[in-house]
Formats: C-alpha cells, sequence, structure tokens
C-alpha cells in the first residue's frame, strides 16, 4: 500500500538554480516515488530508488541527486518529518536488501536491536536502531534512519557473543568488524539463531562435499569448508596443508575428464604458479534429486596485469570461456592489489551463483535485468566491470596461446592518471550499499560513509 505526505519539493541545476518549485505531495511505492504538484492534472515525476545516486538528511529536509545528475529538495512536512523520513527508508531499505541480493536463501529470524560498524582503519560508524534479519546465508542489517547493510556469512571470518556487555561481535574477512548490541531480552535467542545458522551452513556444505569427494574424513572436510564456504575460491597451494591428496581430488572433481579444457587451465597454471591459483566450488540444487557443484578457476598474474577467471559445472553445463581483467587500471603494483581483486571476484560469484553477465555485459542489456540496480550501486562490480578485459572461448591450444598474448599486451596499457581535481571520490570495494547522515546532522557527502564502512 502505497504511502502518501504533503511536502514542499524544488528541482535544481548542476549550479543549484531552481528550475522547478511546487506545493504538493510524495506517494512511496515498493520500487520508486511520485513527487506532483497540486490538483488531479499534475501528474509529477516518478522516481525509482535504483536512480537515486546519493541522499542527504539535514534539519527537516531531504535532498538526493539521481543518476542523471537531477537534484530535488524536498521539505515541508509539518511536523510529521521523522515518521516520514522512518517511511520512506523502511521502503527504500527493503528495495535495496532485495535488488542488491542481500537476501541470502531463507529468512530465519529478525531481532530489534541497534548496529555499529568498526571499519579497517578503526573508524567507528554508528548505524543506530535497525531490524537484524538472519537468513540462510547472510546477514542483512537495515537501519531505521540510513541504509543497509550485509555480512555474507562466506565473507565472516568469526563472531562471539560478548556475555558480559550482551554484544554479538562479527569480525569480517576485510578486517571490519560490526557489533550487534541493544538486544534486551532476545539475546539469547539472537545467540542460538546465530549459532544454529552457521551449523546449518556447513552441515549442507560438508554433507555436499561427502558425495562429491568420498573417502576423506569429517576434520578434512570441515576445515575445506571452513576456509570455501559456498563458492569462494582459495589457494590452491593450501588445499595440501589439510590433506596431501585434497589438491589432486579436487582438481579431478573440478575438469571430470574434459582433456581439452584441462590443457589451458595447466597453461594458465604454469604461468600463475599454484600459489596464485584459486579454486572454488559452489553446490547448488539443480532439483530436488540433483545437486550440480559449479567450479570457479581464477589465475593472478600480476608481472601480466592480469586475472583469468573461468567456471565449470558438474555435470558439465557451463560456458567454457576465460574471463579477463585487469588488476590495476591506472597505476600501482599488480601484486599489492592482488588480494582485493580476488575478493571482487569472489563476491560477485557468490552473489551472483556464478552467472557472469552481469561482469561485462553491456549497460543498456543489464538496465532490463534484475542487475540493474547492482551496476549502479555495488563499487566492486563497478570496478570489475572497469577492468574487464575480453574473453577467449574454448578454442584450440594454438589459437588460444595467440589470443592470450594479444590480451596481455591490452592489459598493461593503462589508463593516464587523472588529475586530483577530476579525480572521482575513492571507489573501495566490500561495502554491499551506501550509508546516510542521521537525521539533523550536517550536511555532509554520502560518499565518505559509501563504502568505507565495511572496510
Amino acid at each position: 500500500m502505497a504511502l502518501t505526505y504533503s511536502l514542499k519539493y524544488k528541482k535544481v541545476n548542476f549550479f543549484q538554480k531552481v528550475i522547478l518549485e511546487k506545493e504538493g505531495e510524495i506517494i512511496v511505492d515498493r520500487q520508486s516515488f511520485r513527487l506532483k504538484g497540486k490538483g488531479a492534472q499534475d501528474m509529477g515525476e516518478n522516481i525509482y530508488f535504483s536512480d537515486i545516486k546519493e541522499l542527504f538528511i539535514k534539519d527537516d529536509h531531504l535532498s538526493f541527486t539521481t543518476f542523471s545528475k537531477e537534484k530535488y529538495i524536498l521539505s515541508n512536512f509539518a511536523n510529521l518529518f521523522d515518521s516520514f523520513i522512518k517511511d520512506f527508508m523502511k521502503v527504500r531499505n527493503d528495495f535495496l536488501a532485495e535488488n542488491l541480493f542481500m537476501k541470502m536463501g531463507m529468512l530465519i529470524r529478525e531481532f530489534d536491536g541497534s548496529a555499529e560498524i568498526i571499519n579497517g582503519f578503526g573508524k567507528s560508524i554508528n548505524k543506530g536502531k535497525s531490524r537484524i534479519q538472519f537468513y540462510e546465508g547472510s546477514i542483512v542489517v537495515i537501519p531505521e534512519m540510513r541504509d543497509c547493510f550485509v555480512i555474507y556469512l562466506d565473507f565472516l571470518k568469526s563472531h562471539e557473543f560478548d556475555e558480559d556487555d550482551y554484544v554479538l561481535k562479527l569480525f569480517l574477512d576485510n578486517g571490519s568488524t560490526v557489533n550487534i548490541t541493544k538486544l534486551g531480552t532476545y539475546f539469547e535467542d539472537c545467540k542460538e539463531t546465530m549459532e544454529s545458522v552457521m551449523g546449518n551452513m556447513y552441515e549442507k556444505i560438508i554433507n555436499n562435499l561427502l558425495e562429491f569427494l568420498p573417502g576423506f574424513d569429517a576434520a578434512t572436510l570441515l576445515k575445506l569448508a571452513s576456509k570455501m564456504r559456498d563458492g569462494k575460491g582459495i589457494q590452491y597451494s593450501s588445499l595440501k596443508k589439510m590433506h596431501d591428496d585434497l589438491p589432486s581430488k579436487l582438481w579431478d572433481l573440478a575438469l571430470q575428464g574434459n582433456a581439452d579444457y584441462e590443457d589451458k587451465l595447466k597453461l594458465l597454471r604454469s604461468l600463475s604458479g599454484d600459489e596464485n591459483f584459486y579454486l572454488g566450488f559452489s553446490f547448488q540444487n539443480k532439483d530436488r534429486r540433483e545437486v550440480v557443484a559449479k567450479t570457479l578457476f581464477l589465475f593472478a598474474l600480476p608481472d601480466k596485469n592480469t586475472i583469468v577467471l573461468g567456471t565449470m559445472a558438474n555435470p558439465p553445463a557451463m560456458d567454457k570461456h576465460f574471463y579477463f581483467f585487469r588488476i590495476i587500471m591506472q597505476q600501482g603494483d599488480a601484486r599489492e592489489k592482488l588480494a582485493s581483486k580476488i575478493m571482487e571476484l569472489n563476491q560477485c560469484m557468490l552473489l551472483f551463483k556464478f552467472d557472469l553477465t552481469p561482469l561485462y555485459k553491456d549497460r543498456k542489456e543489464l538496465n532490463k535485468s534484475r542487475y540493474r540496480t547492482a551496476i549502479k550501486r555495488l563499487s566492486f562490480l563497478r570496478l570489475i566491470r572497469k577492468s574487464y578485459l575480453g574473453r577467449i572461448a574454448n578454442v584450440d591450444s594454438s589459437t588460444f596461446k595467440n589470443e592470450l598474448e594479444k590480451v596481455f599486451k591490452r592489459a598493461l596499457v593503462l589508463a593516464p592518471p587523472v588529475a586530483d581535481s577530476l579525480k572521482p571520490k575513492a571507489s573501495r570495494p566490500h561495502d554491499a550499499t551506501e550509508g546516510l547522515p542521521s537525521p539533523k546532522a550536517n550536511n555532509h557527502d554520502l560518499d565518505t560513509l559509501q563504502d568505507s564502512d565495511l572496510e
């Protein structure tokens, strides 16, 4: 059901000159909202949540800019501004959580609490009162007055419960910590839910590993599950530390006797070395009876400024192209950026279930797809798309080698450095969406919270 509030709104241009000003109303629906003036003849303007680039709150004003560089200022809500902003943010956050692939699996339980992020630099960002939603593969935090964000269990390093202060602490792979507090009498219920979600995740992964890797003991499979989770690429050289036979068994599982594809993988592996070769598996239900093992291959070639990505499935049914991405695009040392690039690609594989189309397809094609919001809002996806070099089909070995050399030459041609005055604000991977200043706060650039929240 749509929500309606009376207001005054202005539309301004790049030079802050007012080009439209009306008194009327805002009608908020699930995917968009309409701004219209008074009178039945005024049809107004419909704005989709996916088209909002930045959002600001100052005093009793809400302002936002769109990706088409239009700016709007909403005001004059009488004494209903606080009520409006809570309703507006709730609808918007529900939209973002759905369209940015935050909800992994079924919803298990929801709690009311408070959330705080401490990023990798020690900066604390208080998200305030929030709904904490536990899904099978993720935890979605939906603040009352700020943008939602997500913790994927695949990128959760560890967690602990502080029994003295009643805090759930979530430690992420990227060095950030998320503290969930003010759970009240539901602290024990939250603890049980967290342990249940993690236990079910490991049980599902280990059961699939037992089916595809018979003969390994439970301790080995648990080590593998804790590193790989549901498809995350891990260093091939680390597998032998878990069990001597594990590298060769996983290699055989990935290839299933596909000799032609194996030749090319061996060539890439000889270039990367096992320390820069990453292998991941995701087990997905094709139907109620059959589980498909999807394989991720990542070959990091820092000397060539290139990462090569390939996928396969058991039974074989996937695209057998190899996809190529630059590690750095302007300047710097490719080795220093390698870990973050691997993490970006791992995130894409997790979110999109090994669907590679949002990584390289033209924006116009994707604007009509379910990836429309993601390609605008997810910083790590934007970085991957910008770094895309091309792909090579599963051609004969001689042609493959020739095409490789062409790609490597392109990868080493970097874009010229951008002058400081022209540089866009830094976009760093790992936050699923953008933060939002609290009501009545000083007006500051939203981008300062955009991706550093979870870094």
